[in-house]
């Protein structure tokens, strides 16, 4: 269905072909590629084989082999071009074994000399290849050395006069059988129409060129641009979406620019910087023949080897300088630094992963890194670790993830050998993809797994996928894992097991370690998104999945770190191992929509002195029946250790009183139906605390004592149907940025002001008892809403909303309406008593009557609001 796969090539989604005769499976893909058209990306579609050799050289050894060919020789040597010399063949090997070299070299040199046609030996090359380029395309490049051209082709020319005199009537030596002539004369047309074919292709002559040296130099030149031509530069491979990431380097890359610049392709393991480095590396370095350019492979894995780095380095700036067996401590020498500095280099160094491969590289001087090389010179960096790229000012391009469309697309080819996958297999197809979210490497090794088999195996397949290590994408993975310092893998796991989509300030301070946050996410193992709720970290489902089977490597149920797996949980806190062992337990992550019944006794955590962080959730906007339930009098003990404590659903009326919660960052009970309070005795000082959920604890009379919680940001509190006032000091929280006291039946006041200046979200609605909105002196707020809350007076705070915010007004009380902001993107206005509106001066009333297009703009129930605003606001409806 598919041609051979390679793990080991490019991640893009390269389709890579091993045998000349897989080109027909690319033809029969023709019409699927087609398919696509329409799509705004590039396929890029191979049609040459993975060659063995770059160039087959034949020639006449007598006449050559000791000066120009040797010479020519260490000049395409030089320039990388992998040469199979016809002498390496044995004499007696047959002509089978020639066609099979030809088919694994990109293309033929023949060099015609004067005694080349009484060579058997030549004339049976020359006759392979004449029919190696009527049967595959094979490429020749002839070179007449001290002989005309009209010699070799010609009827009557020196060459036709020697095969005369060489075969007269006799098959010549090598020929098998098959191939004999059936008459002399026959055989003889055979040979002079073989040399003609090739003698006619575009070739070089010392005719025109008489220096050998400026003739060599022709050559080379034209090898290397035939080679650039049957590359993957031209429709070369299937690399899905490649088009918009080589343009965006390429405008980082300014190679119009008399400059010199580093560029640093950044990003997560398996997404493709090696395969975006490679493609512009083949672009530039067939266009620049005058700057010396280098493709360094695999920096980190080589490193690891004895003297790996030495051997790198050593090895570039031989080549660089074209000097043999240059020591590493030669490097120094001044005038090779000299050198150096007049050299323009296009530069490619894959899979950097430290400062310290990278001063190597750089010869140990990152400071004057820039004057190494001459004006012009460009040097490209791939790597996962963001910050060894700012030491010597790259400029850095993020290679992030296929989006869905490109996704699709890849997996077609690799599963179905089509660019989309047939409709019958559209929803096994998406399922797999849910997994790979993106990543081209995971998208490669799915597709070819699945490649061929039935839907029953795709089915075993995909409910497998989260279970069982993968182990082509998880090396991958770990090596960026290995990488981390001991601190750094622990934060790592904590992240990719319990805290992605966690909002980053409270990481920050859980881990009262910044720096540390930002070296992941440097190292490509997070990444940091923007929402309605501020900046989130999100891991990668398949770095989340390789965390959690580095934890599950620890065999021993007590002695893992951090449990997931739902009857692993349940035996540790139902059995003795709670009490007796469990003190290697740092975290407990339980998604309760999965979970069966467990009931706990009061004692169950009591052997858990490291535990840190115990998740027991419904996921966002699901409401379950309770699945925890504790022994009668509630728990005896909660580890003081814990900094993260989500309890949904939680079936006591406090907290133990034993408990000293001073150390929590996040406090969500959300939807407990019996609790009362959080702790019955107010001694905590909460000062650590970031987030507070209580939201739908229906019994909730009193919620902590916040006038130590000078760093809580999210405060919810909505359905809490019992709650009657709130501590005078949350008007003071000089960070919170959310409140939410929407469904607080009997909540009868609010402080008067609510002063944090980074207050973005309020929300009271459905408040009854709430007659009068706080003075809100945020110049951050974003949304304000007074659904069915009976407030006469509104803040002056809404003239304020910021750009794209929304204001929701909903209440037979509201008679008074201040001056509308001009940024306000949603205004719903229903059911008001309102008559007019008020502006402060004719300013206001021309700011409002400016007003862009609304989003979403609701007056029902208001007349003669609709008439008013109407008036003012004709460009806005």
């Amino acid at each position: 269905m598919n041609a051979t796969w390679s793990l080991d090539s490019f991640t893009f989604g390269e389709f890579t072909i091993f045998d000349c005769f897989a080109v027909r499976k690319v033809l029969r893909m023709k019409d699927s590629l087609h398919a696509c058209a329409s799509h705004e990306f590039t396929l890029w579609v191979m049609d040459n084989v993975k060659w063995e050799y770059d160039v087959f050289v034949c020639f006449r050894g007598t006449d050559t082999r000791n000066g120009f060919t040797s010479h020519l020789m260490e000049a395409l040597s030089r320039e990388q071009i992998k040469v199979f010399l016809d002498d390496m063949l044995e004499k007696t090997e047959c002509i089978d074994v020639l066609i099979t070299l030809l088919r694994r070299s990109a293309l033929s040199i023949v060099i015609f000399s004067e005694n080349f046609a009484d060579s058997s030996w030549c004339l049976d090359e020359v006759a392979t290849i004449s029919q190696s380029m009527e049967e595959f395309g094979h490429r020749v490049l002839p070179v007449f050395y001290k002989v005309d051209p009209s010699e070799v082709t010609e009827d009557f020319g020196s060459y036709a006069n020697a095969i005369e005199r060489k075969y007269g009537a006799r098959p010549p030596k090598f020929w098998k059988r098959k191939h004999r002539a059936s008459k002399p004369l026959e055989d003889r047309k055979r040979r002079l129409d073989a040399l003609k074919a090739v003698a006619n292709c575009a070739g070089h002559t010392s005719q025109a060129i008489k220096i050998d040296s400026e003739l060599i130099k022709a050559i080379v030149n034209d090898v290397l641009n035939r080679l650039v031509d049957m590359s993957p530069r031209v429709k070369s491979n299937i690399l899905i979406g490649m088009d918009a990431r080589v343009s965006g380097v390429e405008r980082l890359l300014a190679m119009n620019e008399d400059a010199f610049r580093i560029i640093g392709l950044w990003g997560m393991g398996g997404v493709g910087k090696t395969t975006l480095a490679r493609v512009c590396y083949q672009r530039y370095t067939s266009l620049t023949k005058e700057i010396k350019h280098y493709f360094v492979r695999n920096i980190n894995q080589t490193c690891e080897k004895e003297n790996g780095m030495e051997g790198i380095v050593t090895k570039l700036y031989s080549t660089l300088l074209s000097e043999s067996n240059i020591n590493f401590d030669d490097l120094d020498v001044s005038y090779r630094r000299s050198r150096l500095s007049r050299l323009k280099v296009f530069l490619v160094f894959d899979d950097l992963g430290t400062l310290s491969q990278l001063e190597q590289l750089l010869l140990g001087d990152l400071l004057s890194s820039t004057h190494l090389f001459a004006a012009g010179s460009r040097i490209i960096f791939t790597t996962r670790n963001r910050m060894v790229l700012g030491n010597v000012g790259a400029r850095i391009y993020h290679v992030d993830f296929l989006d869905p469309d490109e996704s699709l697309q890849l997996f077609g080819i690799h599963a179905f050998g089509r660019c989309l996958p047939p409709d019958d297999w559209m929803e096994l197809s998406h399922r797999a993809l849910s997994y790979c979210k993106g990543s081209p490497l995971a998208i490669k090794v799915f597709g070819g797994a699945l490649s061929d088999k039935d839907k029953n195996y795709w089915l075993s397949f995909l409910g497998d996928m989260r279970q069982i290590p993968t182990p082509g994408i998880h090396d991958v993975l770990k090596r960026s894992y290995n990488a981390l310092g001991v601190e750094e893998k622990r934060f790592f796991l904590d992240i990719a097991c319990f805290f992605y989509g966690t909002v980053k300030s409270i990481l920050i301070q859980y881990y009262h370690a910044h720096y540390v946050l930002e070296n992941l996410i440097d190292k490509s193992l997070c990444i940091c998104v923007r929402d309605d709720l501020g900046e989130r970290i999100q891991v990668h489902d398949l770095l989340r999945e390789m965390a959690w089977s580095i934890v599950n490597e620890e065999t021993k149920l007590e002695n893992r770190t951090r449990l997931k797996n739902i009857d692993d949980i349940h035996k540790l806190l139902t059995t003795s191992l709670s009490t007796n062992g469990g003190r290697a337990t740092e975290g407990i992550y339980l998604d309760l929509s999965q979970a069966n019944e467990m009931r706990l006794e009061a004692n169950a955590f009591e052997g858990m002195t490291s535990l840190r962080f115990l998740r027991f959730f419904y996921p966002r906007n699901e409401y379950g029946t309770i699945k925890i339930h504790v022994s009668y009098g509630g728990l005896h003990i909660l580890p003081n250790s814990l900094r993260w404590l989500i309890w949904h659903k939680f079936t006591a009326k406090s907290l133990p009183s034993t408990f000293s919660p001073d150390n929590l960052v996040t406090l969500s009970l959300r939807g407990s139906p019996v609790m009362e309070r959080c702790w019955k005795v107010e001694q905590a000082k909460l000062v650590n605390l970031v987030w507070l959920d209580l939201s739908n604890c229906i019994n909730l009379v009193a919620i902590p004592d916040l006038s130590w919680s000078s760093n809580l940001e999210y405060l919810y509190l909505q359905g809490c149907k019992s709650l009657t006032e709130l501590p005078c000091n949350v008007g003071d929280l000089d960070k919170l940025t959310r409140l939410d006291l929407s469904d607080c039946t009997n909540l009868r006041s609010l402080p008067a002001n609510l002063n944090s200046k980074c207050l973005k979200d309020v929300r009271l609605s459905n408040c009854p008892k709430i007659t009068s909105c706080p003075e809100i002196s945020s110049g951050e707020l974003e949304v304000l809403d007074l659904t069915e809350t009976p407030i006469i007076a509104l803040p002056a705070a809404i003239y304020n909303i910021k750009q794209g915010g929304w204001l929701r007004l909903c209440g037979k009380h509201i008679s008074n309406f201040l001056p509308i902001s001009a940024s306000l993107k949603v205004f719903r206005l229903c059911h008001t008593a309102m008559r007019e509106m008020d502006y402060y001066n004719d300013d206001d009333r021309q700011q409002v009557g400016s007003l862009p297009r609304f989003v979403d703009l609701d007056l029902v129930g208001n007349p003669p609001t609709q008439e008013l605003v109407k008036e003012y606001l004709e460009d806005g409806l």
